[in-house]
């Protein structure tokens, strides 16, 4: 924008310009022009080396450097003074959305000395970047269950170890395949693990379970993953660990080890 008051006397100014957006997640690809005063573009092919410097705001750390490529090749003029800066992912991944600043400086090759290529006609030394986050949405924690209620099941005479209803969130599902995963986390674990999966919008002990998927385990240590498809309103994860071999009762955690917690994610 220029300063077109009647009242200013002198030439016209820039008032302000565009603070740099980035985005984190994706290469971003920022052409810069280079002009004098008067607001013309001038050569830069003949010059060896741009560099940007990105600063946090706050105590003017520097971040990241990184060189400019010029495609000013001295002869095509709608190229003249122009350079074009490339962030990649991996630059921006361990920044916090906000602003922060930048500059750009070059080499004098008389001499081998940095050299400040000013941000606007107030010849100001830096300009604002403003780095966010919009194009893909914010991961969100994992669900976790790391309490199992026991539970004695009269027909095989065994004990069950059951988790709550766990939110499937349906309404994000956007197609039949619907991937989710659970990582289970067991020590020495002996038995067998079971995902349950309900459409009742207010599950409790009537309300029938289907199950989804069972896994059996022989003295597993680690963490094991398991996925499965669909659209369920709730899940719930229910344990069955196994029986040492002369015990009438599967209730011997020295024997069949532990299952430690889940970690859903749908």
């Amino acid at each position: 924008m220029l300063d077109l008051d009647p009242t200013t006397p002198g030439v016209n100014q820039v008032m302000y310009q565009r603070d740099l957006k980035i985005q984190k997640g994706v290469k971003n690809s920022i052409q810069i022009q280079f002009k004098n005063s008067d607001q013309k573009r001038i050569p830069i092919s003949n010059t060896s080396t741009y560099l940007f410097n990105m600063f946090d705001a706050t105590y003017n750390r520097l971040l990241l450097t990184r060189p400019l490529t010029v495609l000013d090749d001295g002869a095509t003029l709608n190229l003249r003074g122009l350079a074009e800066l490339s962030l990649y992912a991996s630059d921006t991944v361990g920044l916090d959305n906000g602003n922060y600043t930048y500059s750009i400086t070059t080499i004098d090759p008389s001499d081998n000395s940095v050299v400040a290529a000013f941000a606007n006609t107030y010849y100001g030394s830096n300009g604002t970047l403003v780095l966010t986050s919009d194009i893909y949405p914010n991961l969100q924690p994992s669900q976790e269950a790391s309490v199992f209620l026991p539970r004695f099941n009269s027909v095989s005479n065994l004990y069950e170890h059951f988790s709550g209803n766990i939110y499937a969130y349906p309404e994000y599902k956007s197609n039949t395949t619907a991937l989710q995963t659970l990582a289970i986390y067991m020590t020495n674990y002996i038995g067998t693990v079971t995902v349950q999966g309900t459409l009742s919008n207010q599950p409790d002990s009537v309300v029938a379970y289907s199950t989804i998927a069972t896994r059996t385990y022989s003295s597993y240590n680690g963490i094991d993953y398991l996925n499965f498809n669909g659209i369920y309103t709730y899940i719930r994860v229910l344990y069955t660990p196994g029986v040492k071999p002369g015990d009438s009762t599967n209730d011997n955690p020295t024997y069949f080890g532990s299952l430690d917690k889940i970690l859903f994610r749908s």
